[in-house]
């Protein structure tokens, strides 16, 4: 569908982890068309606040009742508004936009790896590979620099997936780093897996580097970028991609992504 511009109310808002929130918003013609590594721009209501140009955040979950969830940490000015905000109170929602990963892999086994605030458009994309005919099978890394980040993910990760969390400090499930647990795992898979992952661009980057055509039945990022439009007219997400003859190309994240093959990307 084409993105569409809706002043939604919040129907809920919560704290899940340090500096963390859900979000909740009722909007029925995004929730009945987006898909895993779609993303959307908030913005405040005229007068509301002192932020004036929108973000970008990635859809989280859909629930059976048309409600969309959105993941977030609070980092600057526009996040800590939306953490303040209440049940009732009026935003802006754009979307959904950009593209959706591939969730026809085609392989018998799927490792998802997100990082950080990059595990929303995971645990949508585990959802909808789960309710496949035939489901491969799925395993969801999941890490933060520290075990006061985690976000209780036991609720909406589906049974059939078998999910691991890493933390840096240890404090919660196994000390390390999410390209260690998937080092780990891909030392088990007897064929070719789909790789699939989403958070800070280092991890990306490492995850990238461990990687090789050759060993992989697909492997797909998606790429998070300031935006302030969402519809490459600002130029603010524009990340390097390889082009012909290994040729440096520049692409809009929200145009032509934010999800991208991983080994088109030029992380360095």
């Amino acid at each position: 569908m084409k993105p569409v511009f809706e002043w939604v109310r919040v129907t809920q808002i919560s704290s899940v982890a340090e500096r963390t929130f859900v979000i909740a918003f009722k909007e029925p013609k995004s929730a009945a068309a987006l898909e895993p590594g779609q993303f959307c721009m908030i913005s405040p209501y005229p007068g509301s606040s002192n932020v004036y140009l929108p973000r970008p955040f990635s859809y989280f979950r859909v629930s059976a009742n048309d409600t969309i969830e959105i993941l977030f940490r609070t980092f600057g000015r526009a996040t800590r508004w939306m953490a303040s905000l209440t049940p009732g109170d009026r935003i802006g929602v754009f979307g959904p936009l950009g593209n959706a990963f591939n969730q026809h892999p085609g392989a018998e086994r799927v490792i998802l790896a997100g990082g950080g605030i990059g595990i929303p458009p995971i645990i949508l994309l585990a959802e909808s590979l789960s309710r496949l005919a035939n489901p491969p099978r799925i395993d969801l890394i999941y890490g933060e620099a520290s075990g006061s980040r985690v976000v209780d993910l036991a609720k909406v990760v589906p049974p059939r997936v078998c999910c691991q969390i890493t933390t840096e400090d240890g404090k919660i499930g196994v000390k390390g780093l999410v390209t260690e647990e998937l080092s780990r795992i891909l030392d088990t898979c007897k064929t070719p897996p789909a790789v699939y992952t989403c958070g800070p661009r280092a991890m990306m980057a490492a995850v990238a580097g461990m990687l090789t055509p050759g060993k992989v039945a697909l492997f797909e990022t998606a790429c998070e970028e300031n935006m302030a439009c969402g519809r490459g007219i600002c130029q603010g997400c524009v990340i390097p991609v390889k082009g012909e003859e290994d040729a440096t190309r520049y692409v809009c994240c929200c145009t032509e992504g934010p999800v991208f093959n991983g080994f088109e990307v030029k992380w360095d």
